[in-house]
């Protein structure tokens, strides 16, 4: 189904949205340094860091350091300095380094930052991340926008297990007045200088927590670079490594060698998928979880929840939930989160004029993306789903061969999150059933996740096919357990993606 007639039907004018950006991104990339921090023999962290004031000096996350091993920061993606650290102030999570004696000098051309901005951001204000997205080679930037919590502290911000556990280490500081983003820093971005439309310093990365397949994030307001400059402390907090609080903007990496040419080879070679982008979305691979981890920390999982009480209860498969593992994809142009099964991939179909899920095998079980950016602030959300799923019922019902689909209300409910972004799940079956080329009979389903904000719409679409007369056979059977499968284990894999296809689809979401 082609883009092209999914927005046929949602009759509003379109304005595009021009950024007007004032900063010029060329003034601050000799400021940037890449940090990677030894953790063991194997191991390493990779951060973003910023010049302070002179070239031997430079701000990061205090989160990211290490009580043993080494650091060393990367100027200019040319020369390596091997660093330690001057000054910690804990309660804001940062750290200041400085340039080993004995070292080379820095290289000229190195532009330290010397000042920065601490007025008011307005809400809904961009805002600029500049770092090393999975410490990759070259910086690239993270346009964010400003949020809005009340009071602006880490304590009204984050859920309680989260809170529990600063607690327990002591920074940062609940109290901490932190800026609140609505979109995530990428992994890497740890330390990463945070700059206002006119190119002024205003905070140091540091969130997020994980919310589902997305993050909550936040920055170090600048205003704590003075009392890191002030602070009388130079050496890691006592309980520093009991720090198990995930920080979403973190990486690892796996090093073999002290040499920094050796680190630097292994880190990139940790980035293996690609960047998949087209009409106007930009896809990032940033993490890897697990349906657990996202279920877990996920605002909705109502309808994934349902689905495997269903399976369990109902239909009595048992299914290996822990398994299933996803690739998390960020556009981080317009806010939107992708969960990608870890064994298919994310392409964009030229034919479909979407974003697909590929498998690389013909069952029938497909997920199509399809986004939109444009000024939807006075469209109707309600009428929007009802124009989709006409057009959705009827290509499906023309594409399988089907008379049409009925709407199944106890899978199909809308949320509201923020003022302006709405979320709308919709399950769609259809009225009769189709033979399989293994000549089965084969309930169809559509799934579909709807995004909607005041600057774009997103889709998400899945068609999930489900063999009629297996379900009533495990039935038969009182059940199946799929842990042990036996001579069903084909049947147990199918039911597998069944799910995984149902929870990549209903994990689409916002950023923030």
């Amino acid at each position: 189904m082609k883009k092209a007639a999914i927005f046929l039907l949602l009759y509003m004018s379109i304005s595009l949205i021009s950024n007007g950006q004032e900063f010029d991104p060329e003034q601050i990339k000799n400021s940037l340094v890449r940090v990677v921090v030894t953790v063991s023999d194997k191991e390493s962290k990779v951060l973003t860091g910023f010049v302070w004031k002179n070239p031997n000096q430079v701000v990061t996350s205090l989160h990211g350091m290490s009580k043993t091993g080494s650091i060393k920061v990367l100027y200019m993606n040319e020369a390596w300095r091997k660093v330690k650290i001057k000054k910690v102030f804990q309660k804001a999570d940062l750290v200041l380094l400085e340039v080993l004696p004995g070292e080379p000098a820095v290289p000229i051309g190195v532009a330290p930052i010397n000042n920065f901005h601490v007025g008011p951001i307005k809400w809904r204000s961009e805002v600029f991340a500049f770092g090393y997205n999975s410490g990759a080679k070259g910086a690239s930037s993270r346009i964010l926008k400003k949020g809005s919590i009340s009071p602006e502290t880490l304590d009204y911000l984050i859920p309680n297990k989260d809170r529990a556990a600063l607690a327990k280490i002591g920074f940062p500081a609940l109290d901490l007045n932190i800026l609140y983003l609505e979109g995530s820093l990428l992994p890497g971005f740890s330390g990463a200088p945070v700059f206002d439309a006119q190119g002024r310093l205003i905070g140091v990365g540091d969130g997020g927590l994980e919310k589902g397949a997305s993050n909550v994030s936040w920055i170090i307001p600048a205003k704590y670079i003075t009392e890191l400059e002030n602070s009388t402390v130079a050496t890691l907090p006592a309980n520093f490594e009991t720090l198990t609080q995930l920080f979403s903007a973190d990486v690892r990496i796996e090093t073999a060698s002290e040499n920094v040419e050796i680190v630097e080879e292994k880190l990139l070679k940790t980035t293996s998928a690609e960047v998949i982008e087209a009409d106007d979305f930009e896809f990032y691979p940033t993490k890897n979880r697990s349906l657990i981890e996202m279920v877990e920390t996920s605002d909705d999982p109502e309808n994934l929840m349902k689905f495997a009480d269903e399976l369990e209860g109902d239909i009595k498969i048992t299914l290996n939930y822990e398994a299933m593992r996803f690739n998390i994809f960020e556009d981080i142009n317009n806010g939107v989160i992708l969960a990608i099964p870890e064994e298919e991939y994310l392409i964009y179909n030229n034919e479909e004029e979407a974003f697909e899920v590929t498998s690389g095998i013909e069952d029938g079980m497909n997920i199509y993306h399809y986004g939109l950016k444009d000024d939807f602030s006075t469209t109707d959300f309600g009428e929007l789903l009802t124009a989709v799923g006409d057009i959705i019922n009827s290509n499906f019902a023309e594409r399988f061969g089907l008379s049409g689909f009925e709407i199944d209300e106890e899978y199909s409910y809308s949320l509201d999150f923020g003022p302006d972004r709405k979320i709308a799940w919709v399950l769609s079956t259809a009225n009769e059933g189709i033979k399989g080329q293994d000549g089965l009979t084969y309930v169809v389903y559509v799934y579909m996740t709807v995004l909607m904000s005041s600057e774009k719409t997103f889709f998400s679409i899945a068609t999930i096919p489900i063999p009629a007369e297996f379900i009533v056979l495990v039935q038969e059977m009182d059940g199946l357990d799929c842990n042990n499968p036996g001579i069903y284990g084909a049947h147990c894999e199918y039911m597998a993606k069944v799910f995984k296809t149902f929870s990549a689809t209903h994990l689409t979401t916002f950023s923030y």
